[in-house]
């Protein structure tokens, strides 16, 4: 859906990035378009290089060497599969206003796709088949052909055609850093063709209610691929930031305590998914007609929040619940797919027009591999 995802920002230069709050950065893309308005039907086209994220867990028994070359220890890994997905795309649109608020769009997009895999360890003592005390870690990158082989999915390059439409509709009302007041919405359907075929649905509904000196934001949104090739095609991830925050991939290693048949990654990735987020936003700094502290440099939002989000495919079931059950089916993918919660609070702020920066700290309810919350950065307005 990366048409219609980012048919909102085409006009101006735009810098996508995911990083960790341990320093590390991990994912940089950026999309450039340009948008003709001049008559009654605009349109436009974009070039785009995207990273996607998406995560596997399993824990397995291995024989790791020791200082004596001709011997061997077993342990338990519990490895954590961190995958990203770079998609490099070339994109046009156009769009026919209805009125200021609703218009129709169509477009189309060839985009080819390419995959990277970087394992983290975790080493646990294998005491007569039962888990003991932790070892160390350490990180490699894994062969594509070796990672399809081992989680039970294509990872080889491919290319794709795709052909969208969809109805659009926006009277919101901007404030620093995110809308203030009125509605969006984006309901579409796509169509993919090329080395994988299969269609996906989006829907996208957004309410903003302004009661000084704050707004009241809710979302509720769904992407859904239906088709054979869209299960198996990359998974689909839900814990991004500008998603539901608290459950990002790269957070998912750093535990040294081994969790099993607890909410994790897996339950993260999936071919659909739903995600629904409430937002209480006040205007923190910034011109004191709006912000509660006046500022002519510091421009800022600061948000108390909920999110929810899920992730699912055809072979799961979905249960509203705290915890799954831990059953795994053939493929090794959770039977069970519950729901991931989070709340916290954030700050957006507006660096001086160029991109807004989110540091959050959000309670993941599900996650028991953390004690307390977690902090995260995202760099993303507010929906």
């Amino acid at each position: 859906g990366v048409v219609g995802m980012f048919s909102d920002i085409l006009g101006r230069n735009q810098i996508i990035a995911n990083v960790s709050i341990n320093g590390e950065v991990q994912d940089f893309g950026g999309l450039a378009g340009y948008i003709n308005q001049a008559n009654r039907i605009n349109w436009g086209f974009a070039l785009s290089h995207i990273p996607y994220i998406t995560g596997f867990r399993d824990i397995g028994m291995e024989e790791l060497p020791t200082n004596d070359p001709n011997t061997t220890v077993p342990v338990y890994n519990e490895r954590t599969n961190i995958i990203r997905t770079f998609e490099n795309q070339a994109q046009v649109f156009a769009a026919y206003p209805f009125s200021k608020v609703h218009r129709f769009e169509a477009g189309s997009a060839i985009s080819q796709y390419s995959y990277r895999v970087d394992r983290w360890s975790n080493y646990y003592q294998n005491i007569d088949g039962y888990v003991g005390g932790y070892l160390g870690s350490d990180r490699k990158k894994i062969p594509t052909e070796q990672a399809s082989k081992e989680l039970g999915i294509s990872l080889r390059s491919f290319n794709i055609f795709q052909v969208n439409a969809g109805f659009v509709g926006d009277n919101s009302i901007m404030g620093l850093t995110s809308p203030l007041d009125g509605f969006r919405y984006r309901v579409s359907g796509e169509q993919y063709f090329g080395d994988y075929q299969f269609s996906a649905v989006n829907v996208d509904l957004r309410k903003y209610v302004r009661a000084k000196p704050v707004t009241f934001a809710a979302r509720a949104f769904s992407y859904m691929r239906i088709g054979e090739d869209g299960e198996n095609l990359y998974p689909l991830y839900v814990g991004y930031p500008y998603l539901i925050r608290g459950y990002e991939a790269n957070s998912f290693y750093n535990s040294n305590s081994a969790q099993v048949g607890t909410f994790d990654i897996n339950q993260l990735s999936g071919s659909k998914m739903a995600v629904f987020n409430f937002e209480v936003r006040l205007p923190f700094t910034g011109p004191k007609q709006l912000a509660q502290i006046p500022s002519r440099f510091l421009i800022s939002d600061l948000n108390l929040f909920f999110d929810a989000g899920l992730a699912w495919d055809e072979y799961s079931t979905v249960k509203f619940k705290g915890q799954p059950s831990g059953e795994l089916l053939e493929s090794g993918r959770p039977r069970e797919r519950v729901p991931a919660l989070s709340a916290g609070v954030s700050l957006r702020v507006n660096m001086f027009g160029y991109f807004v920066l989110e540091p959050y700290y959000a309670f993941p309810f599900q996650r028991k591999d953390v004690k307390a919350g977690v902090f995260g950065l995202t760099f993303a307005p507010g929906w």
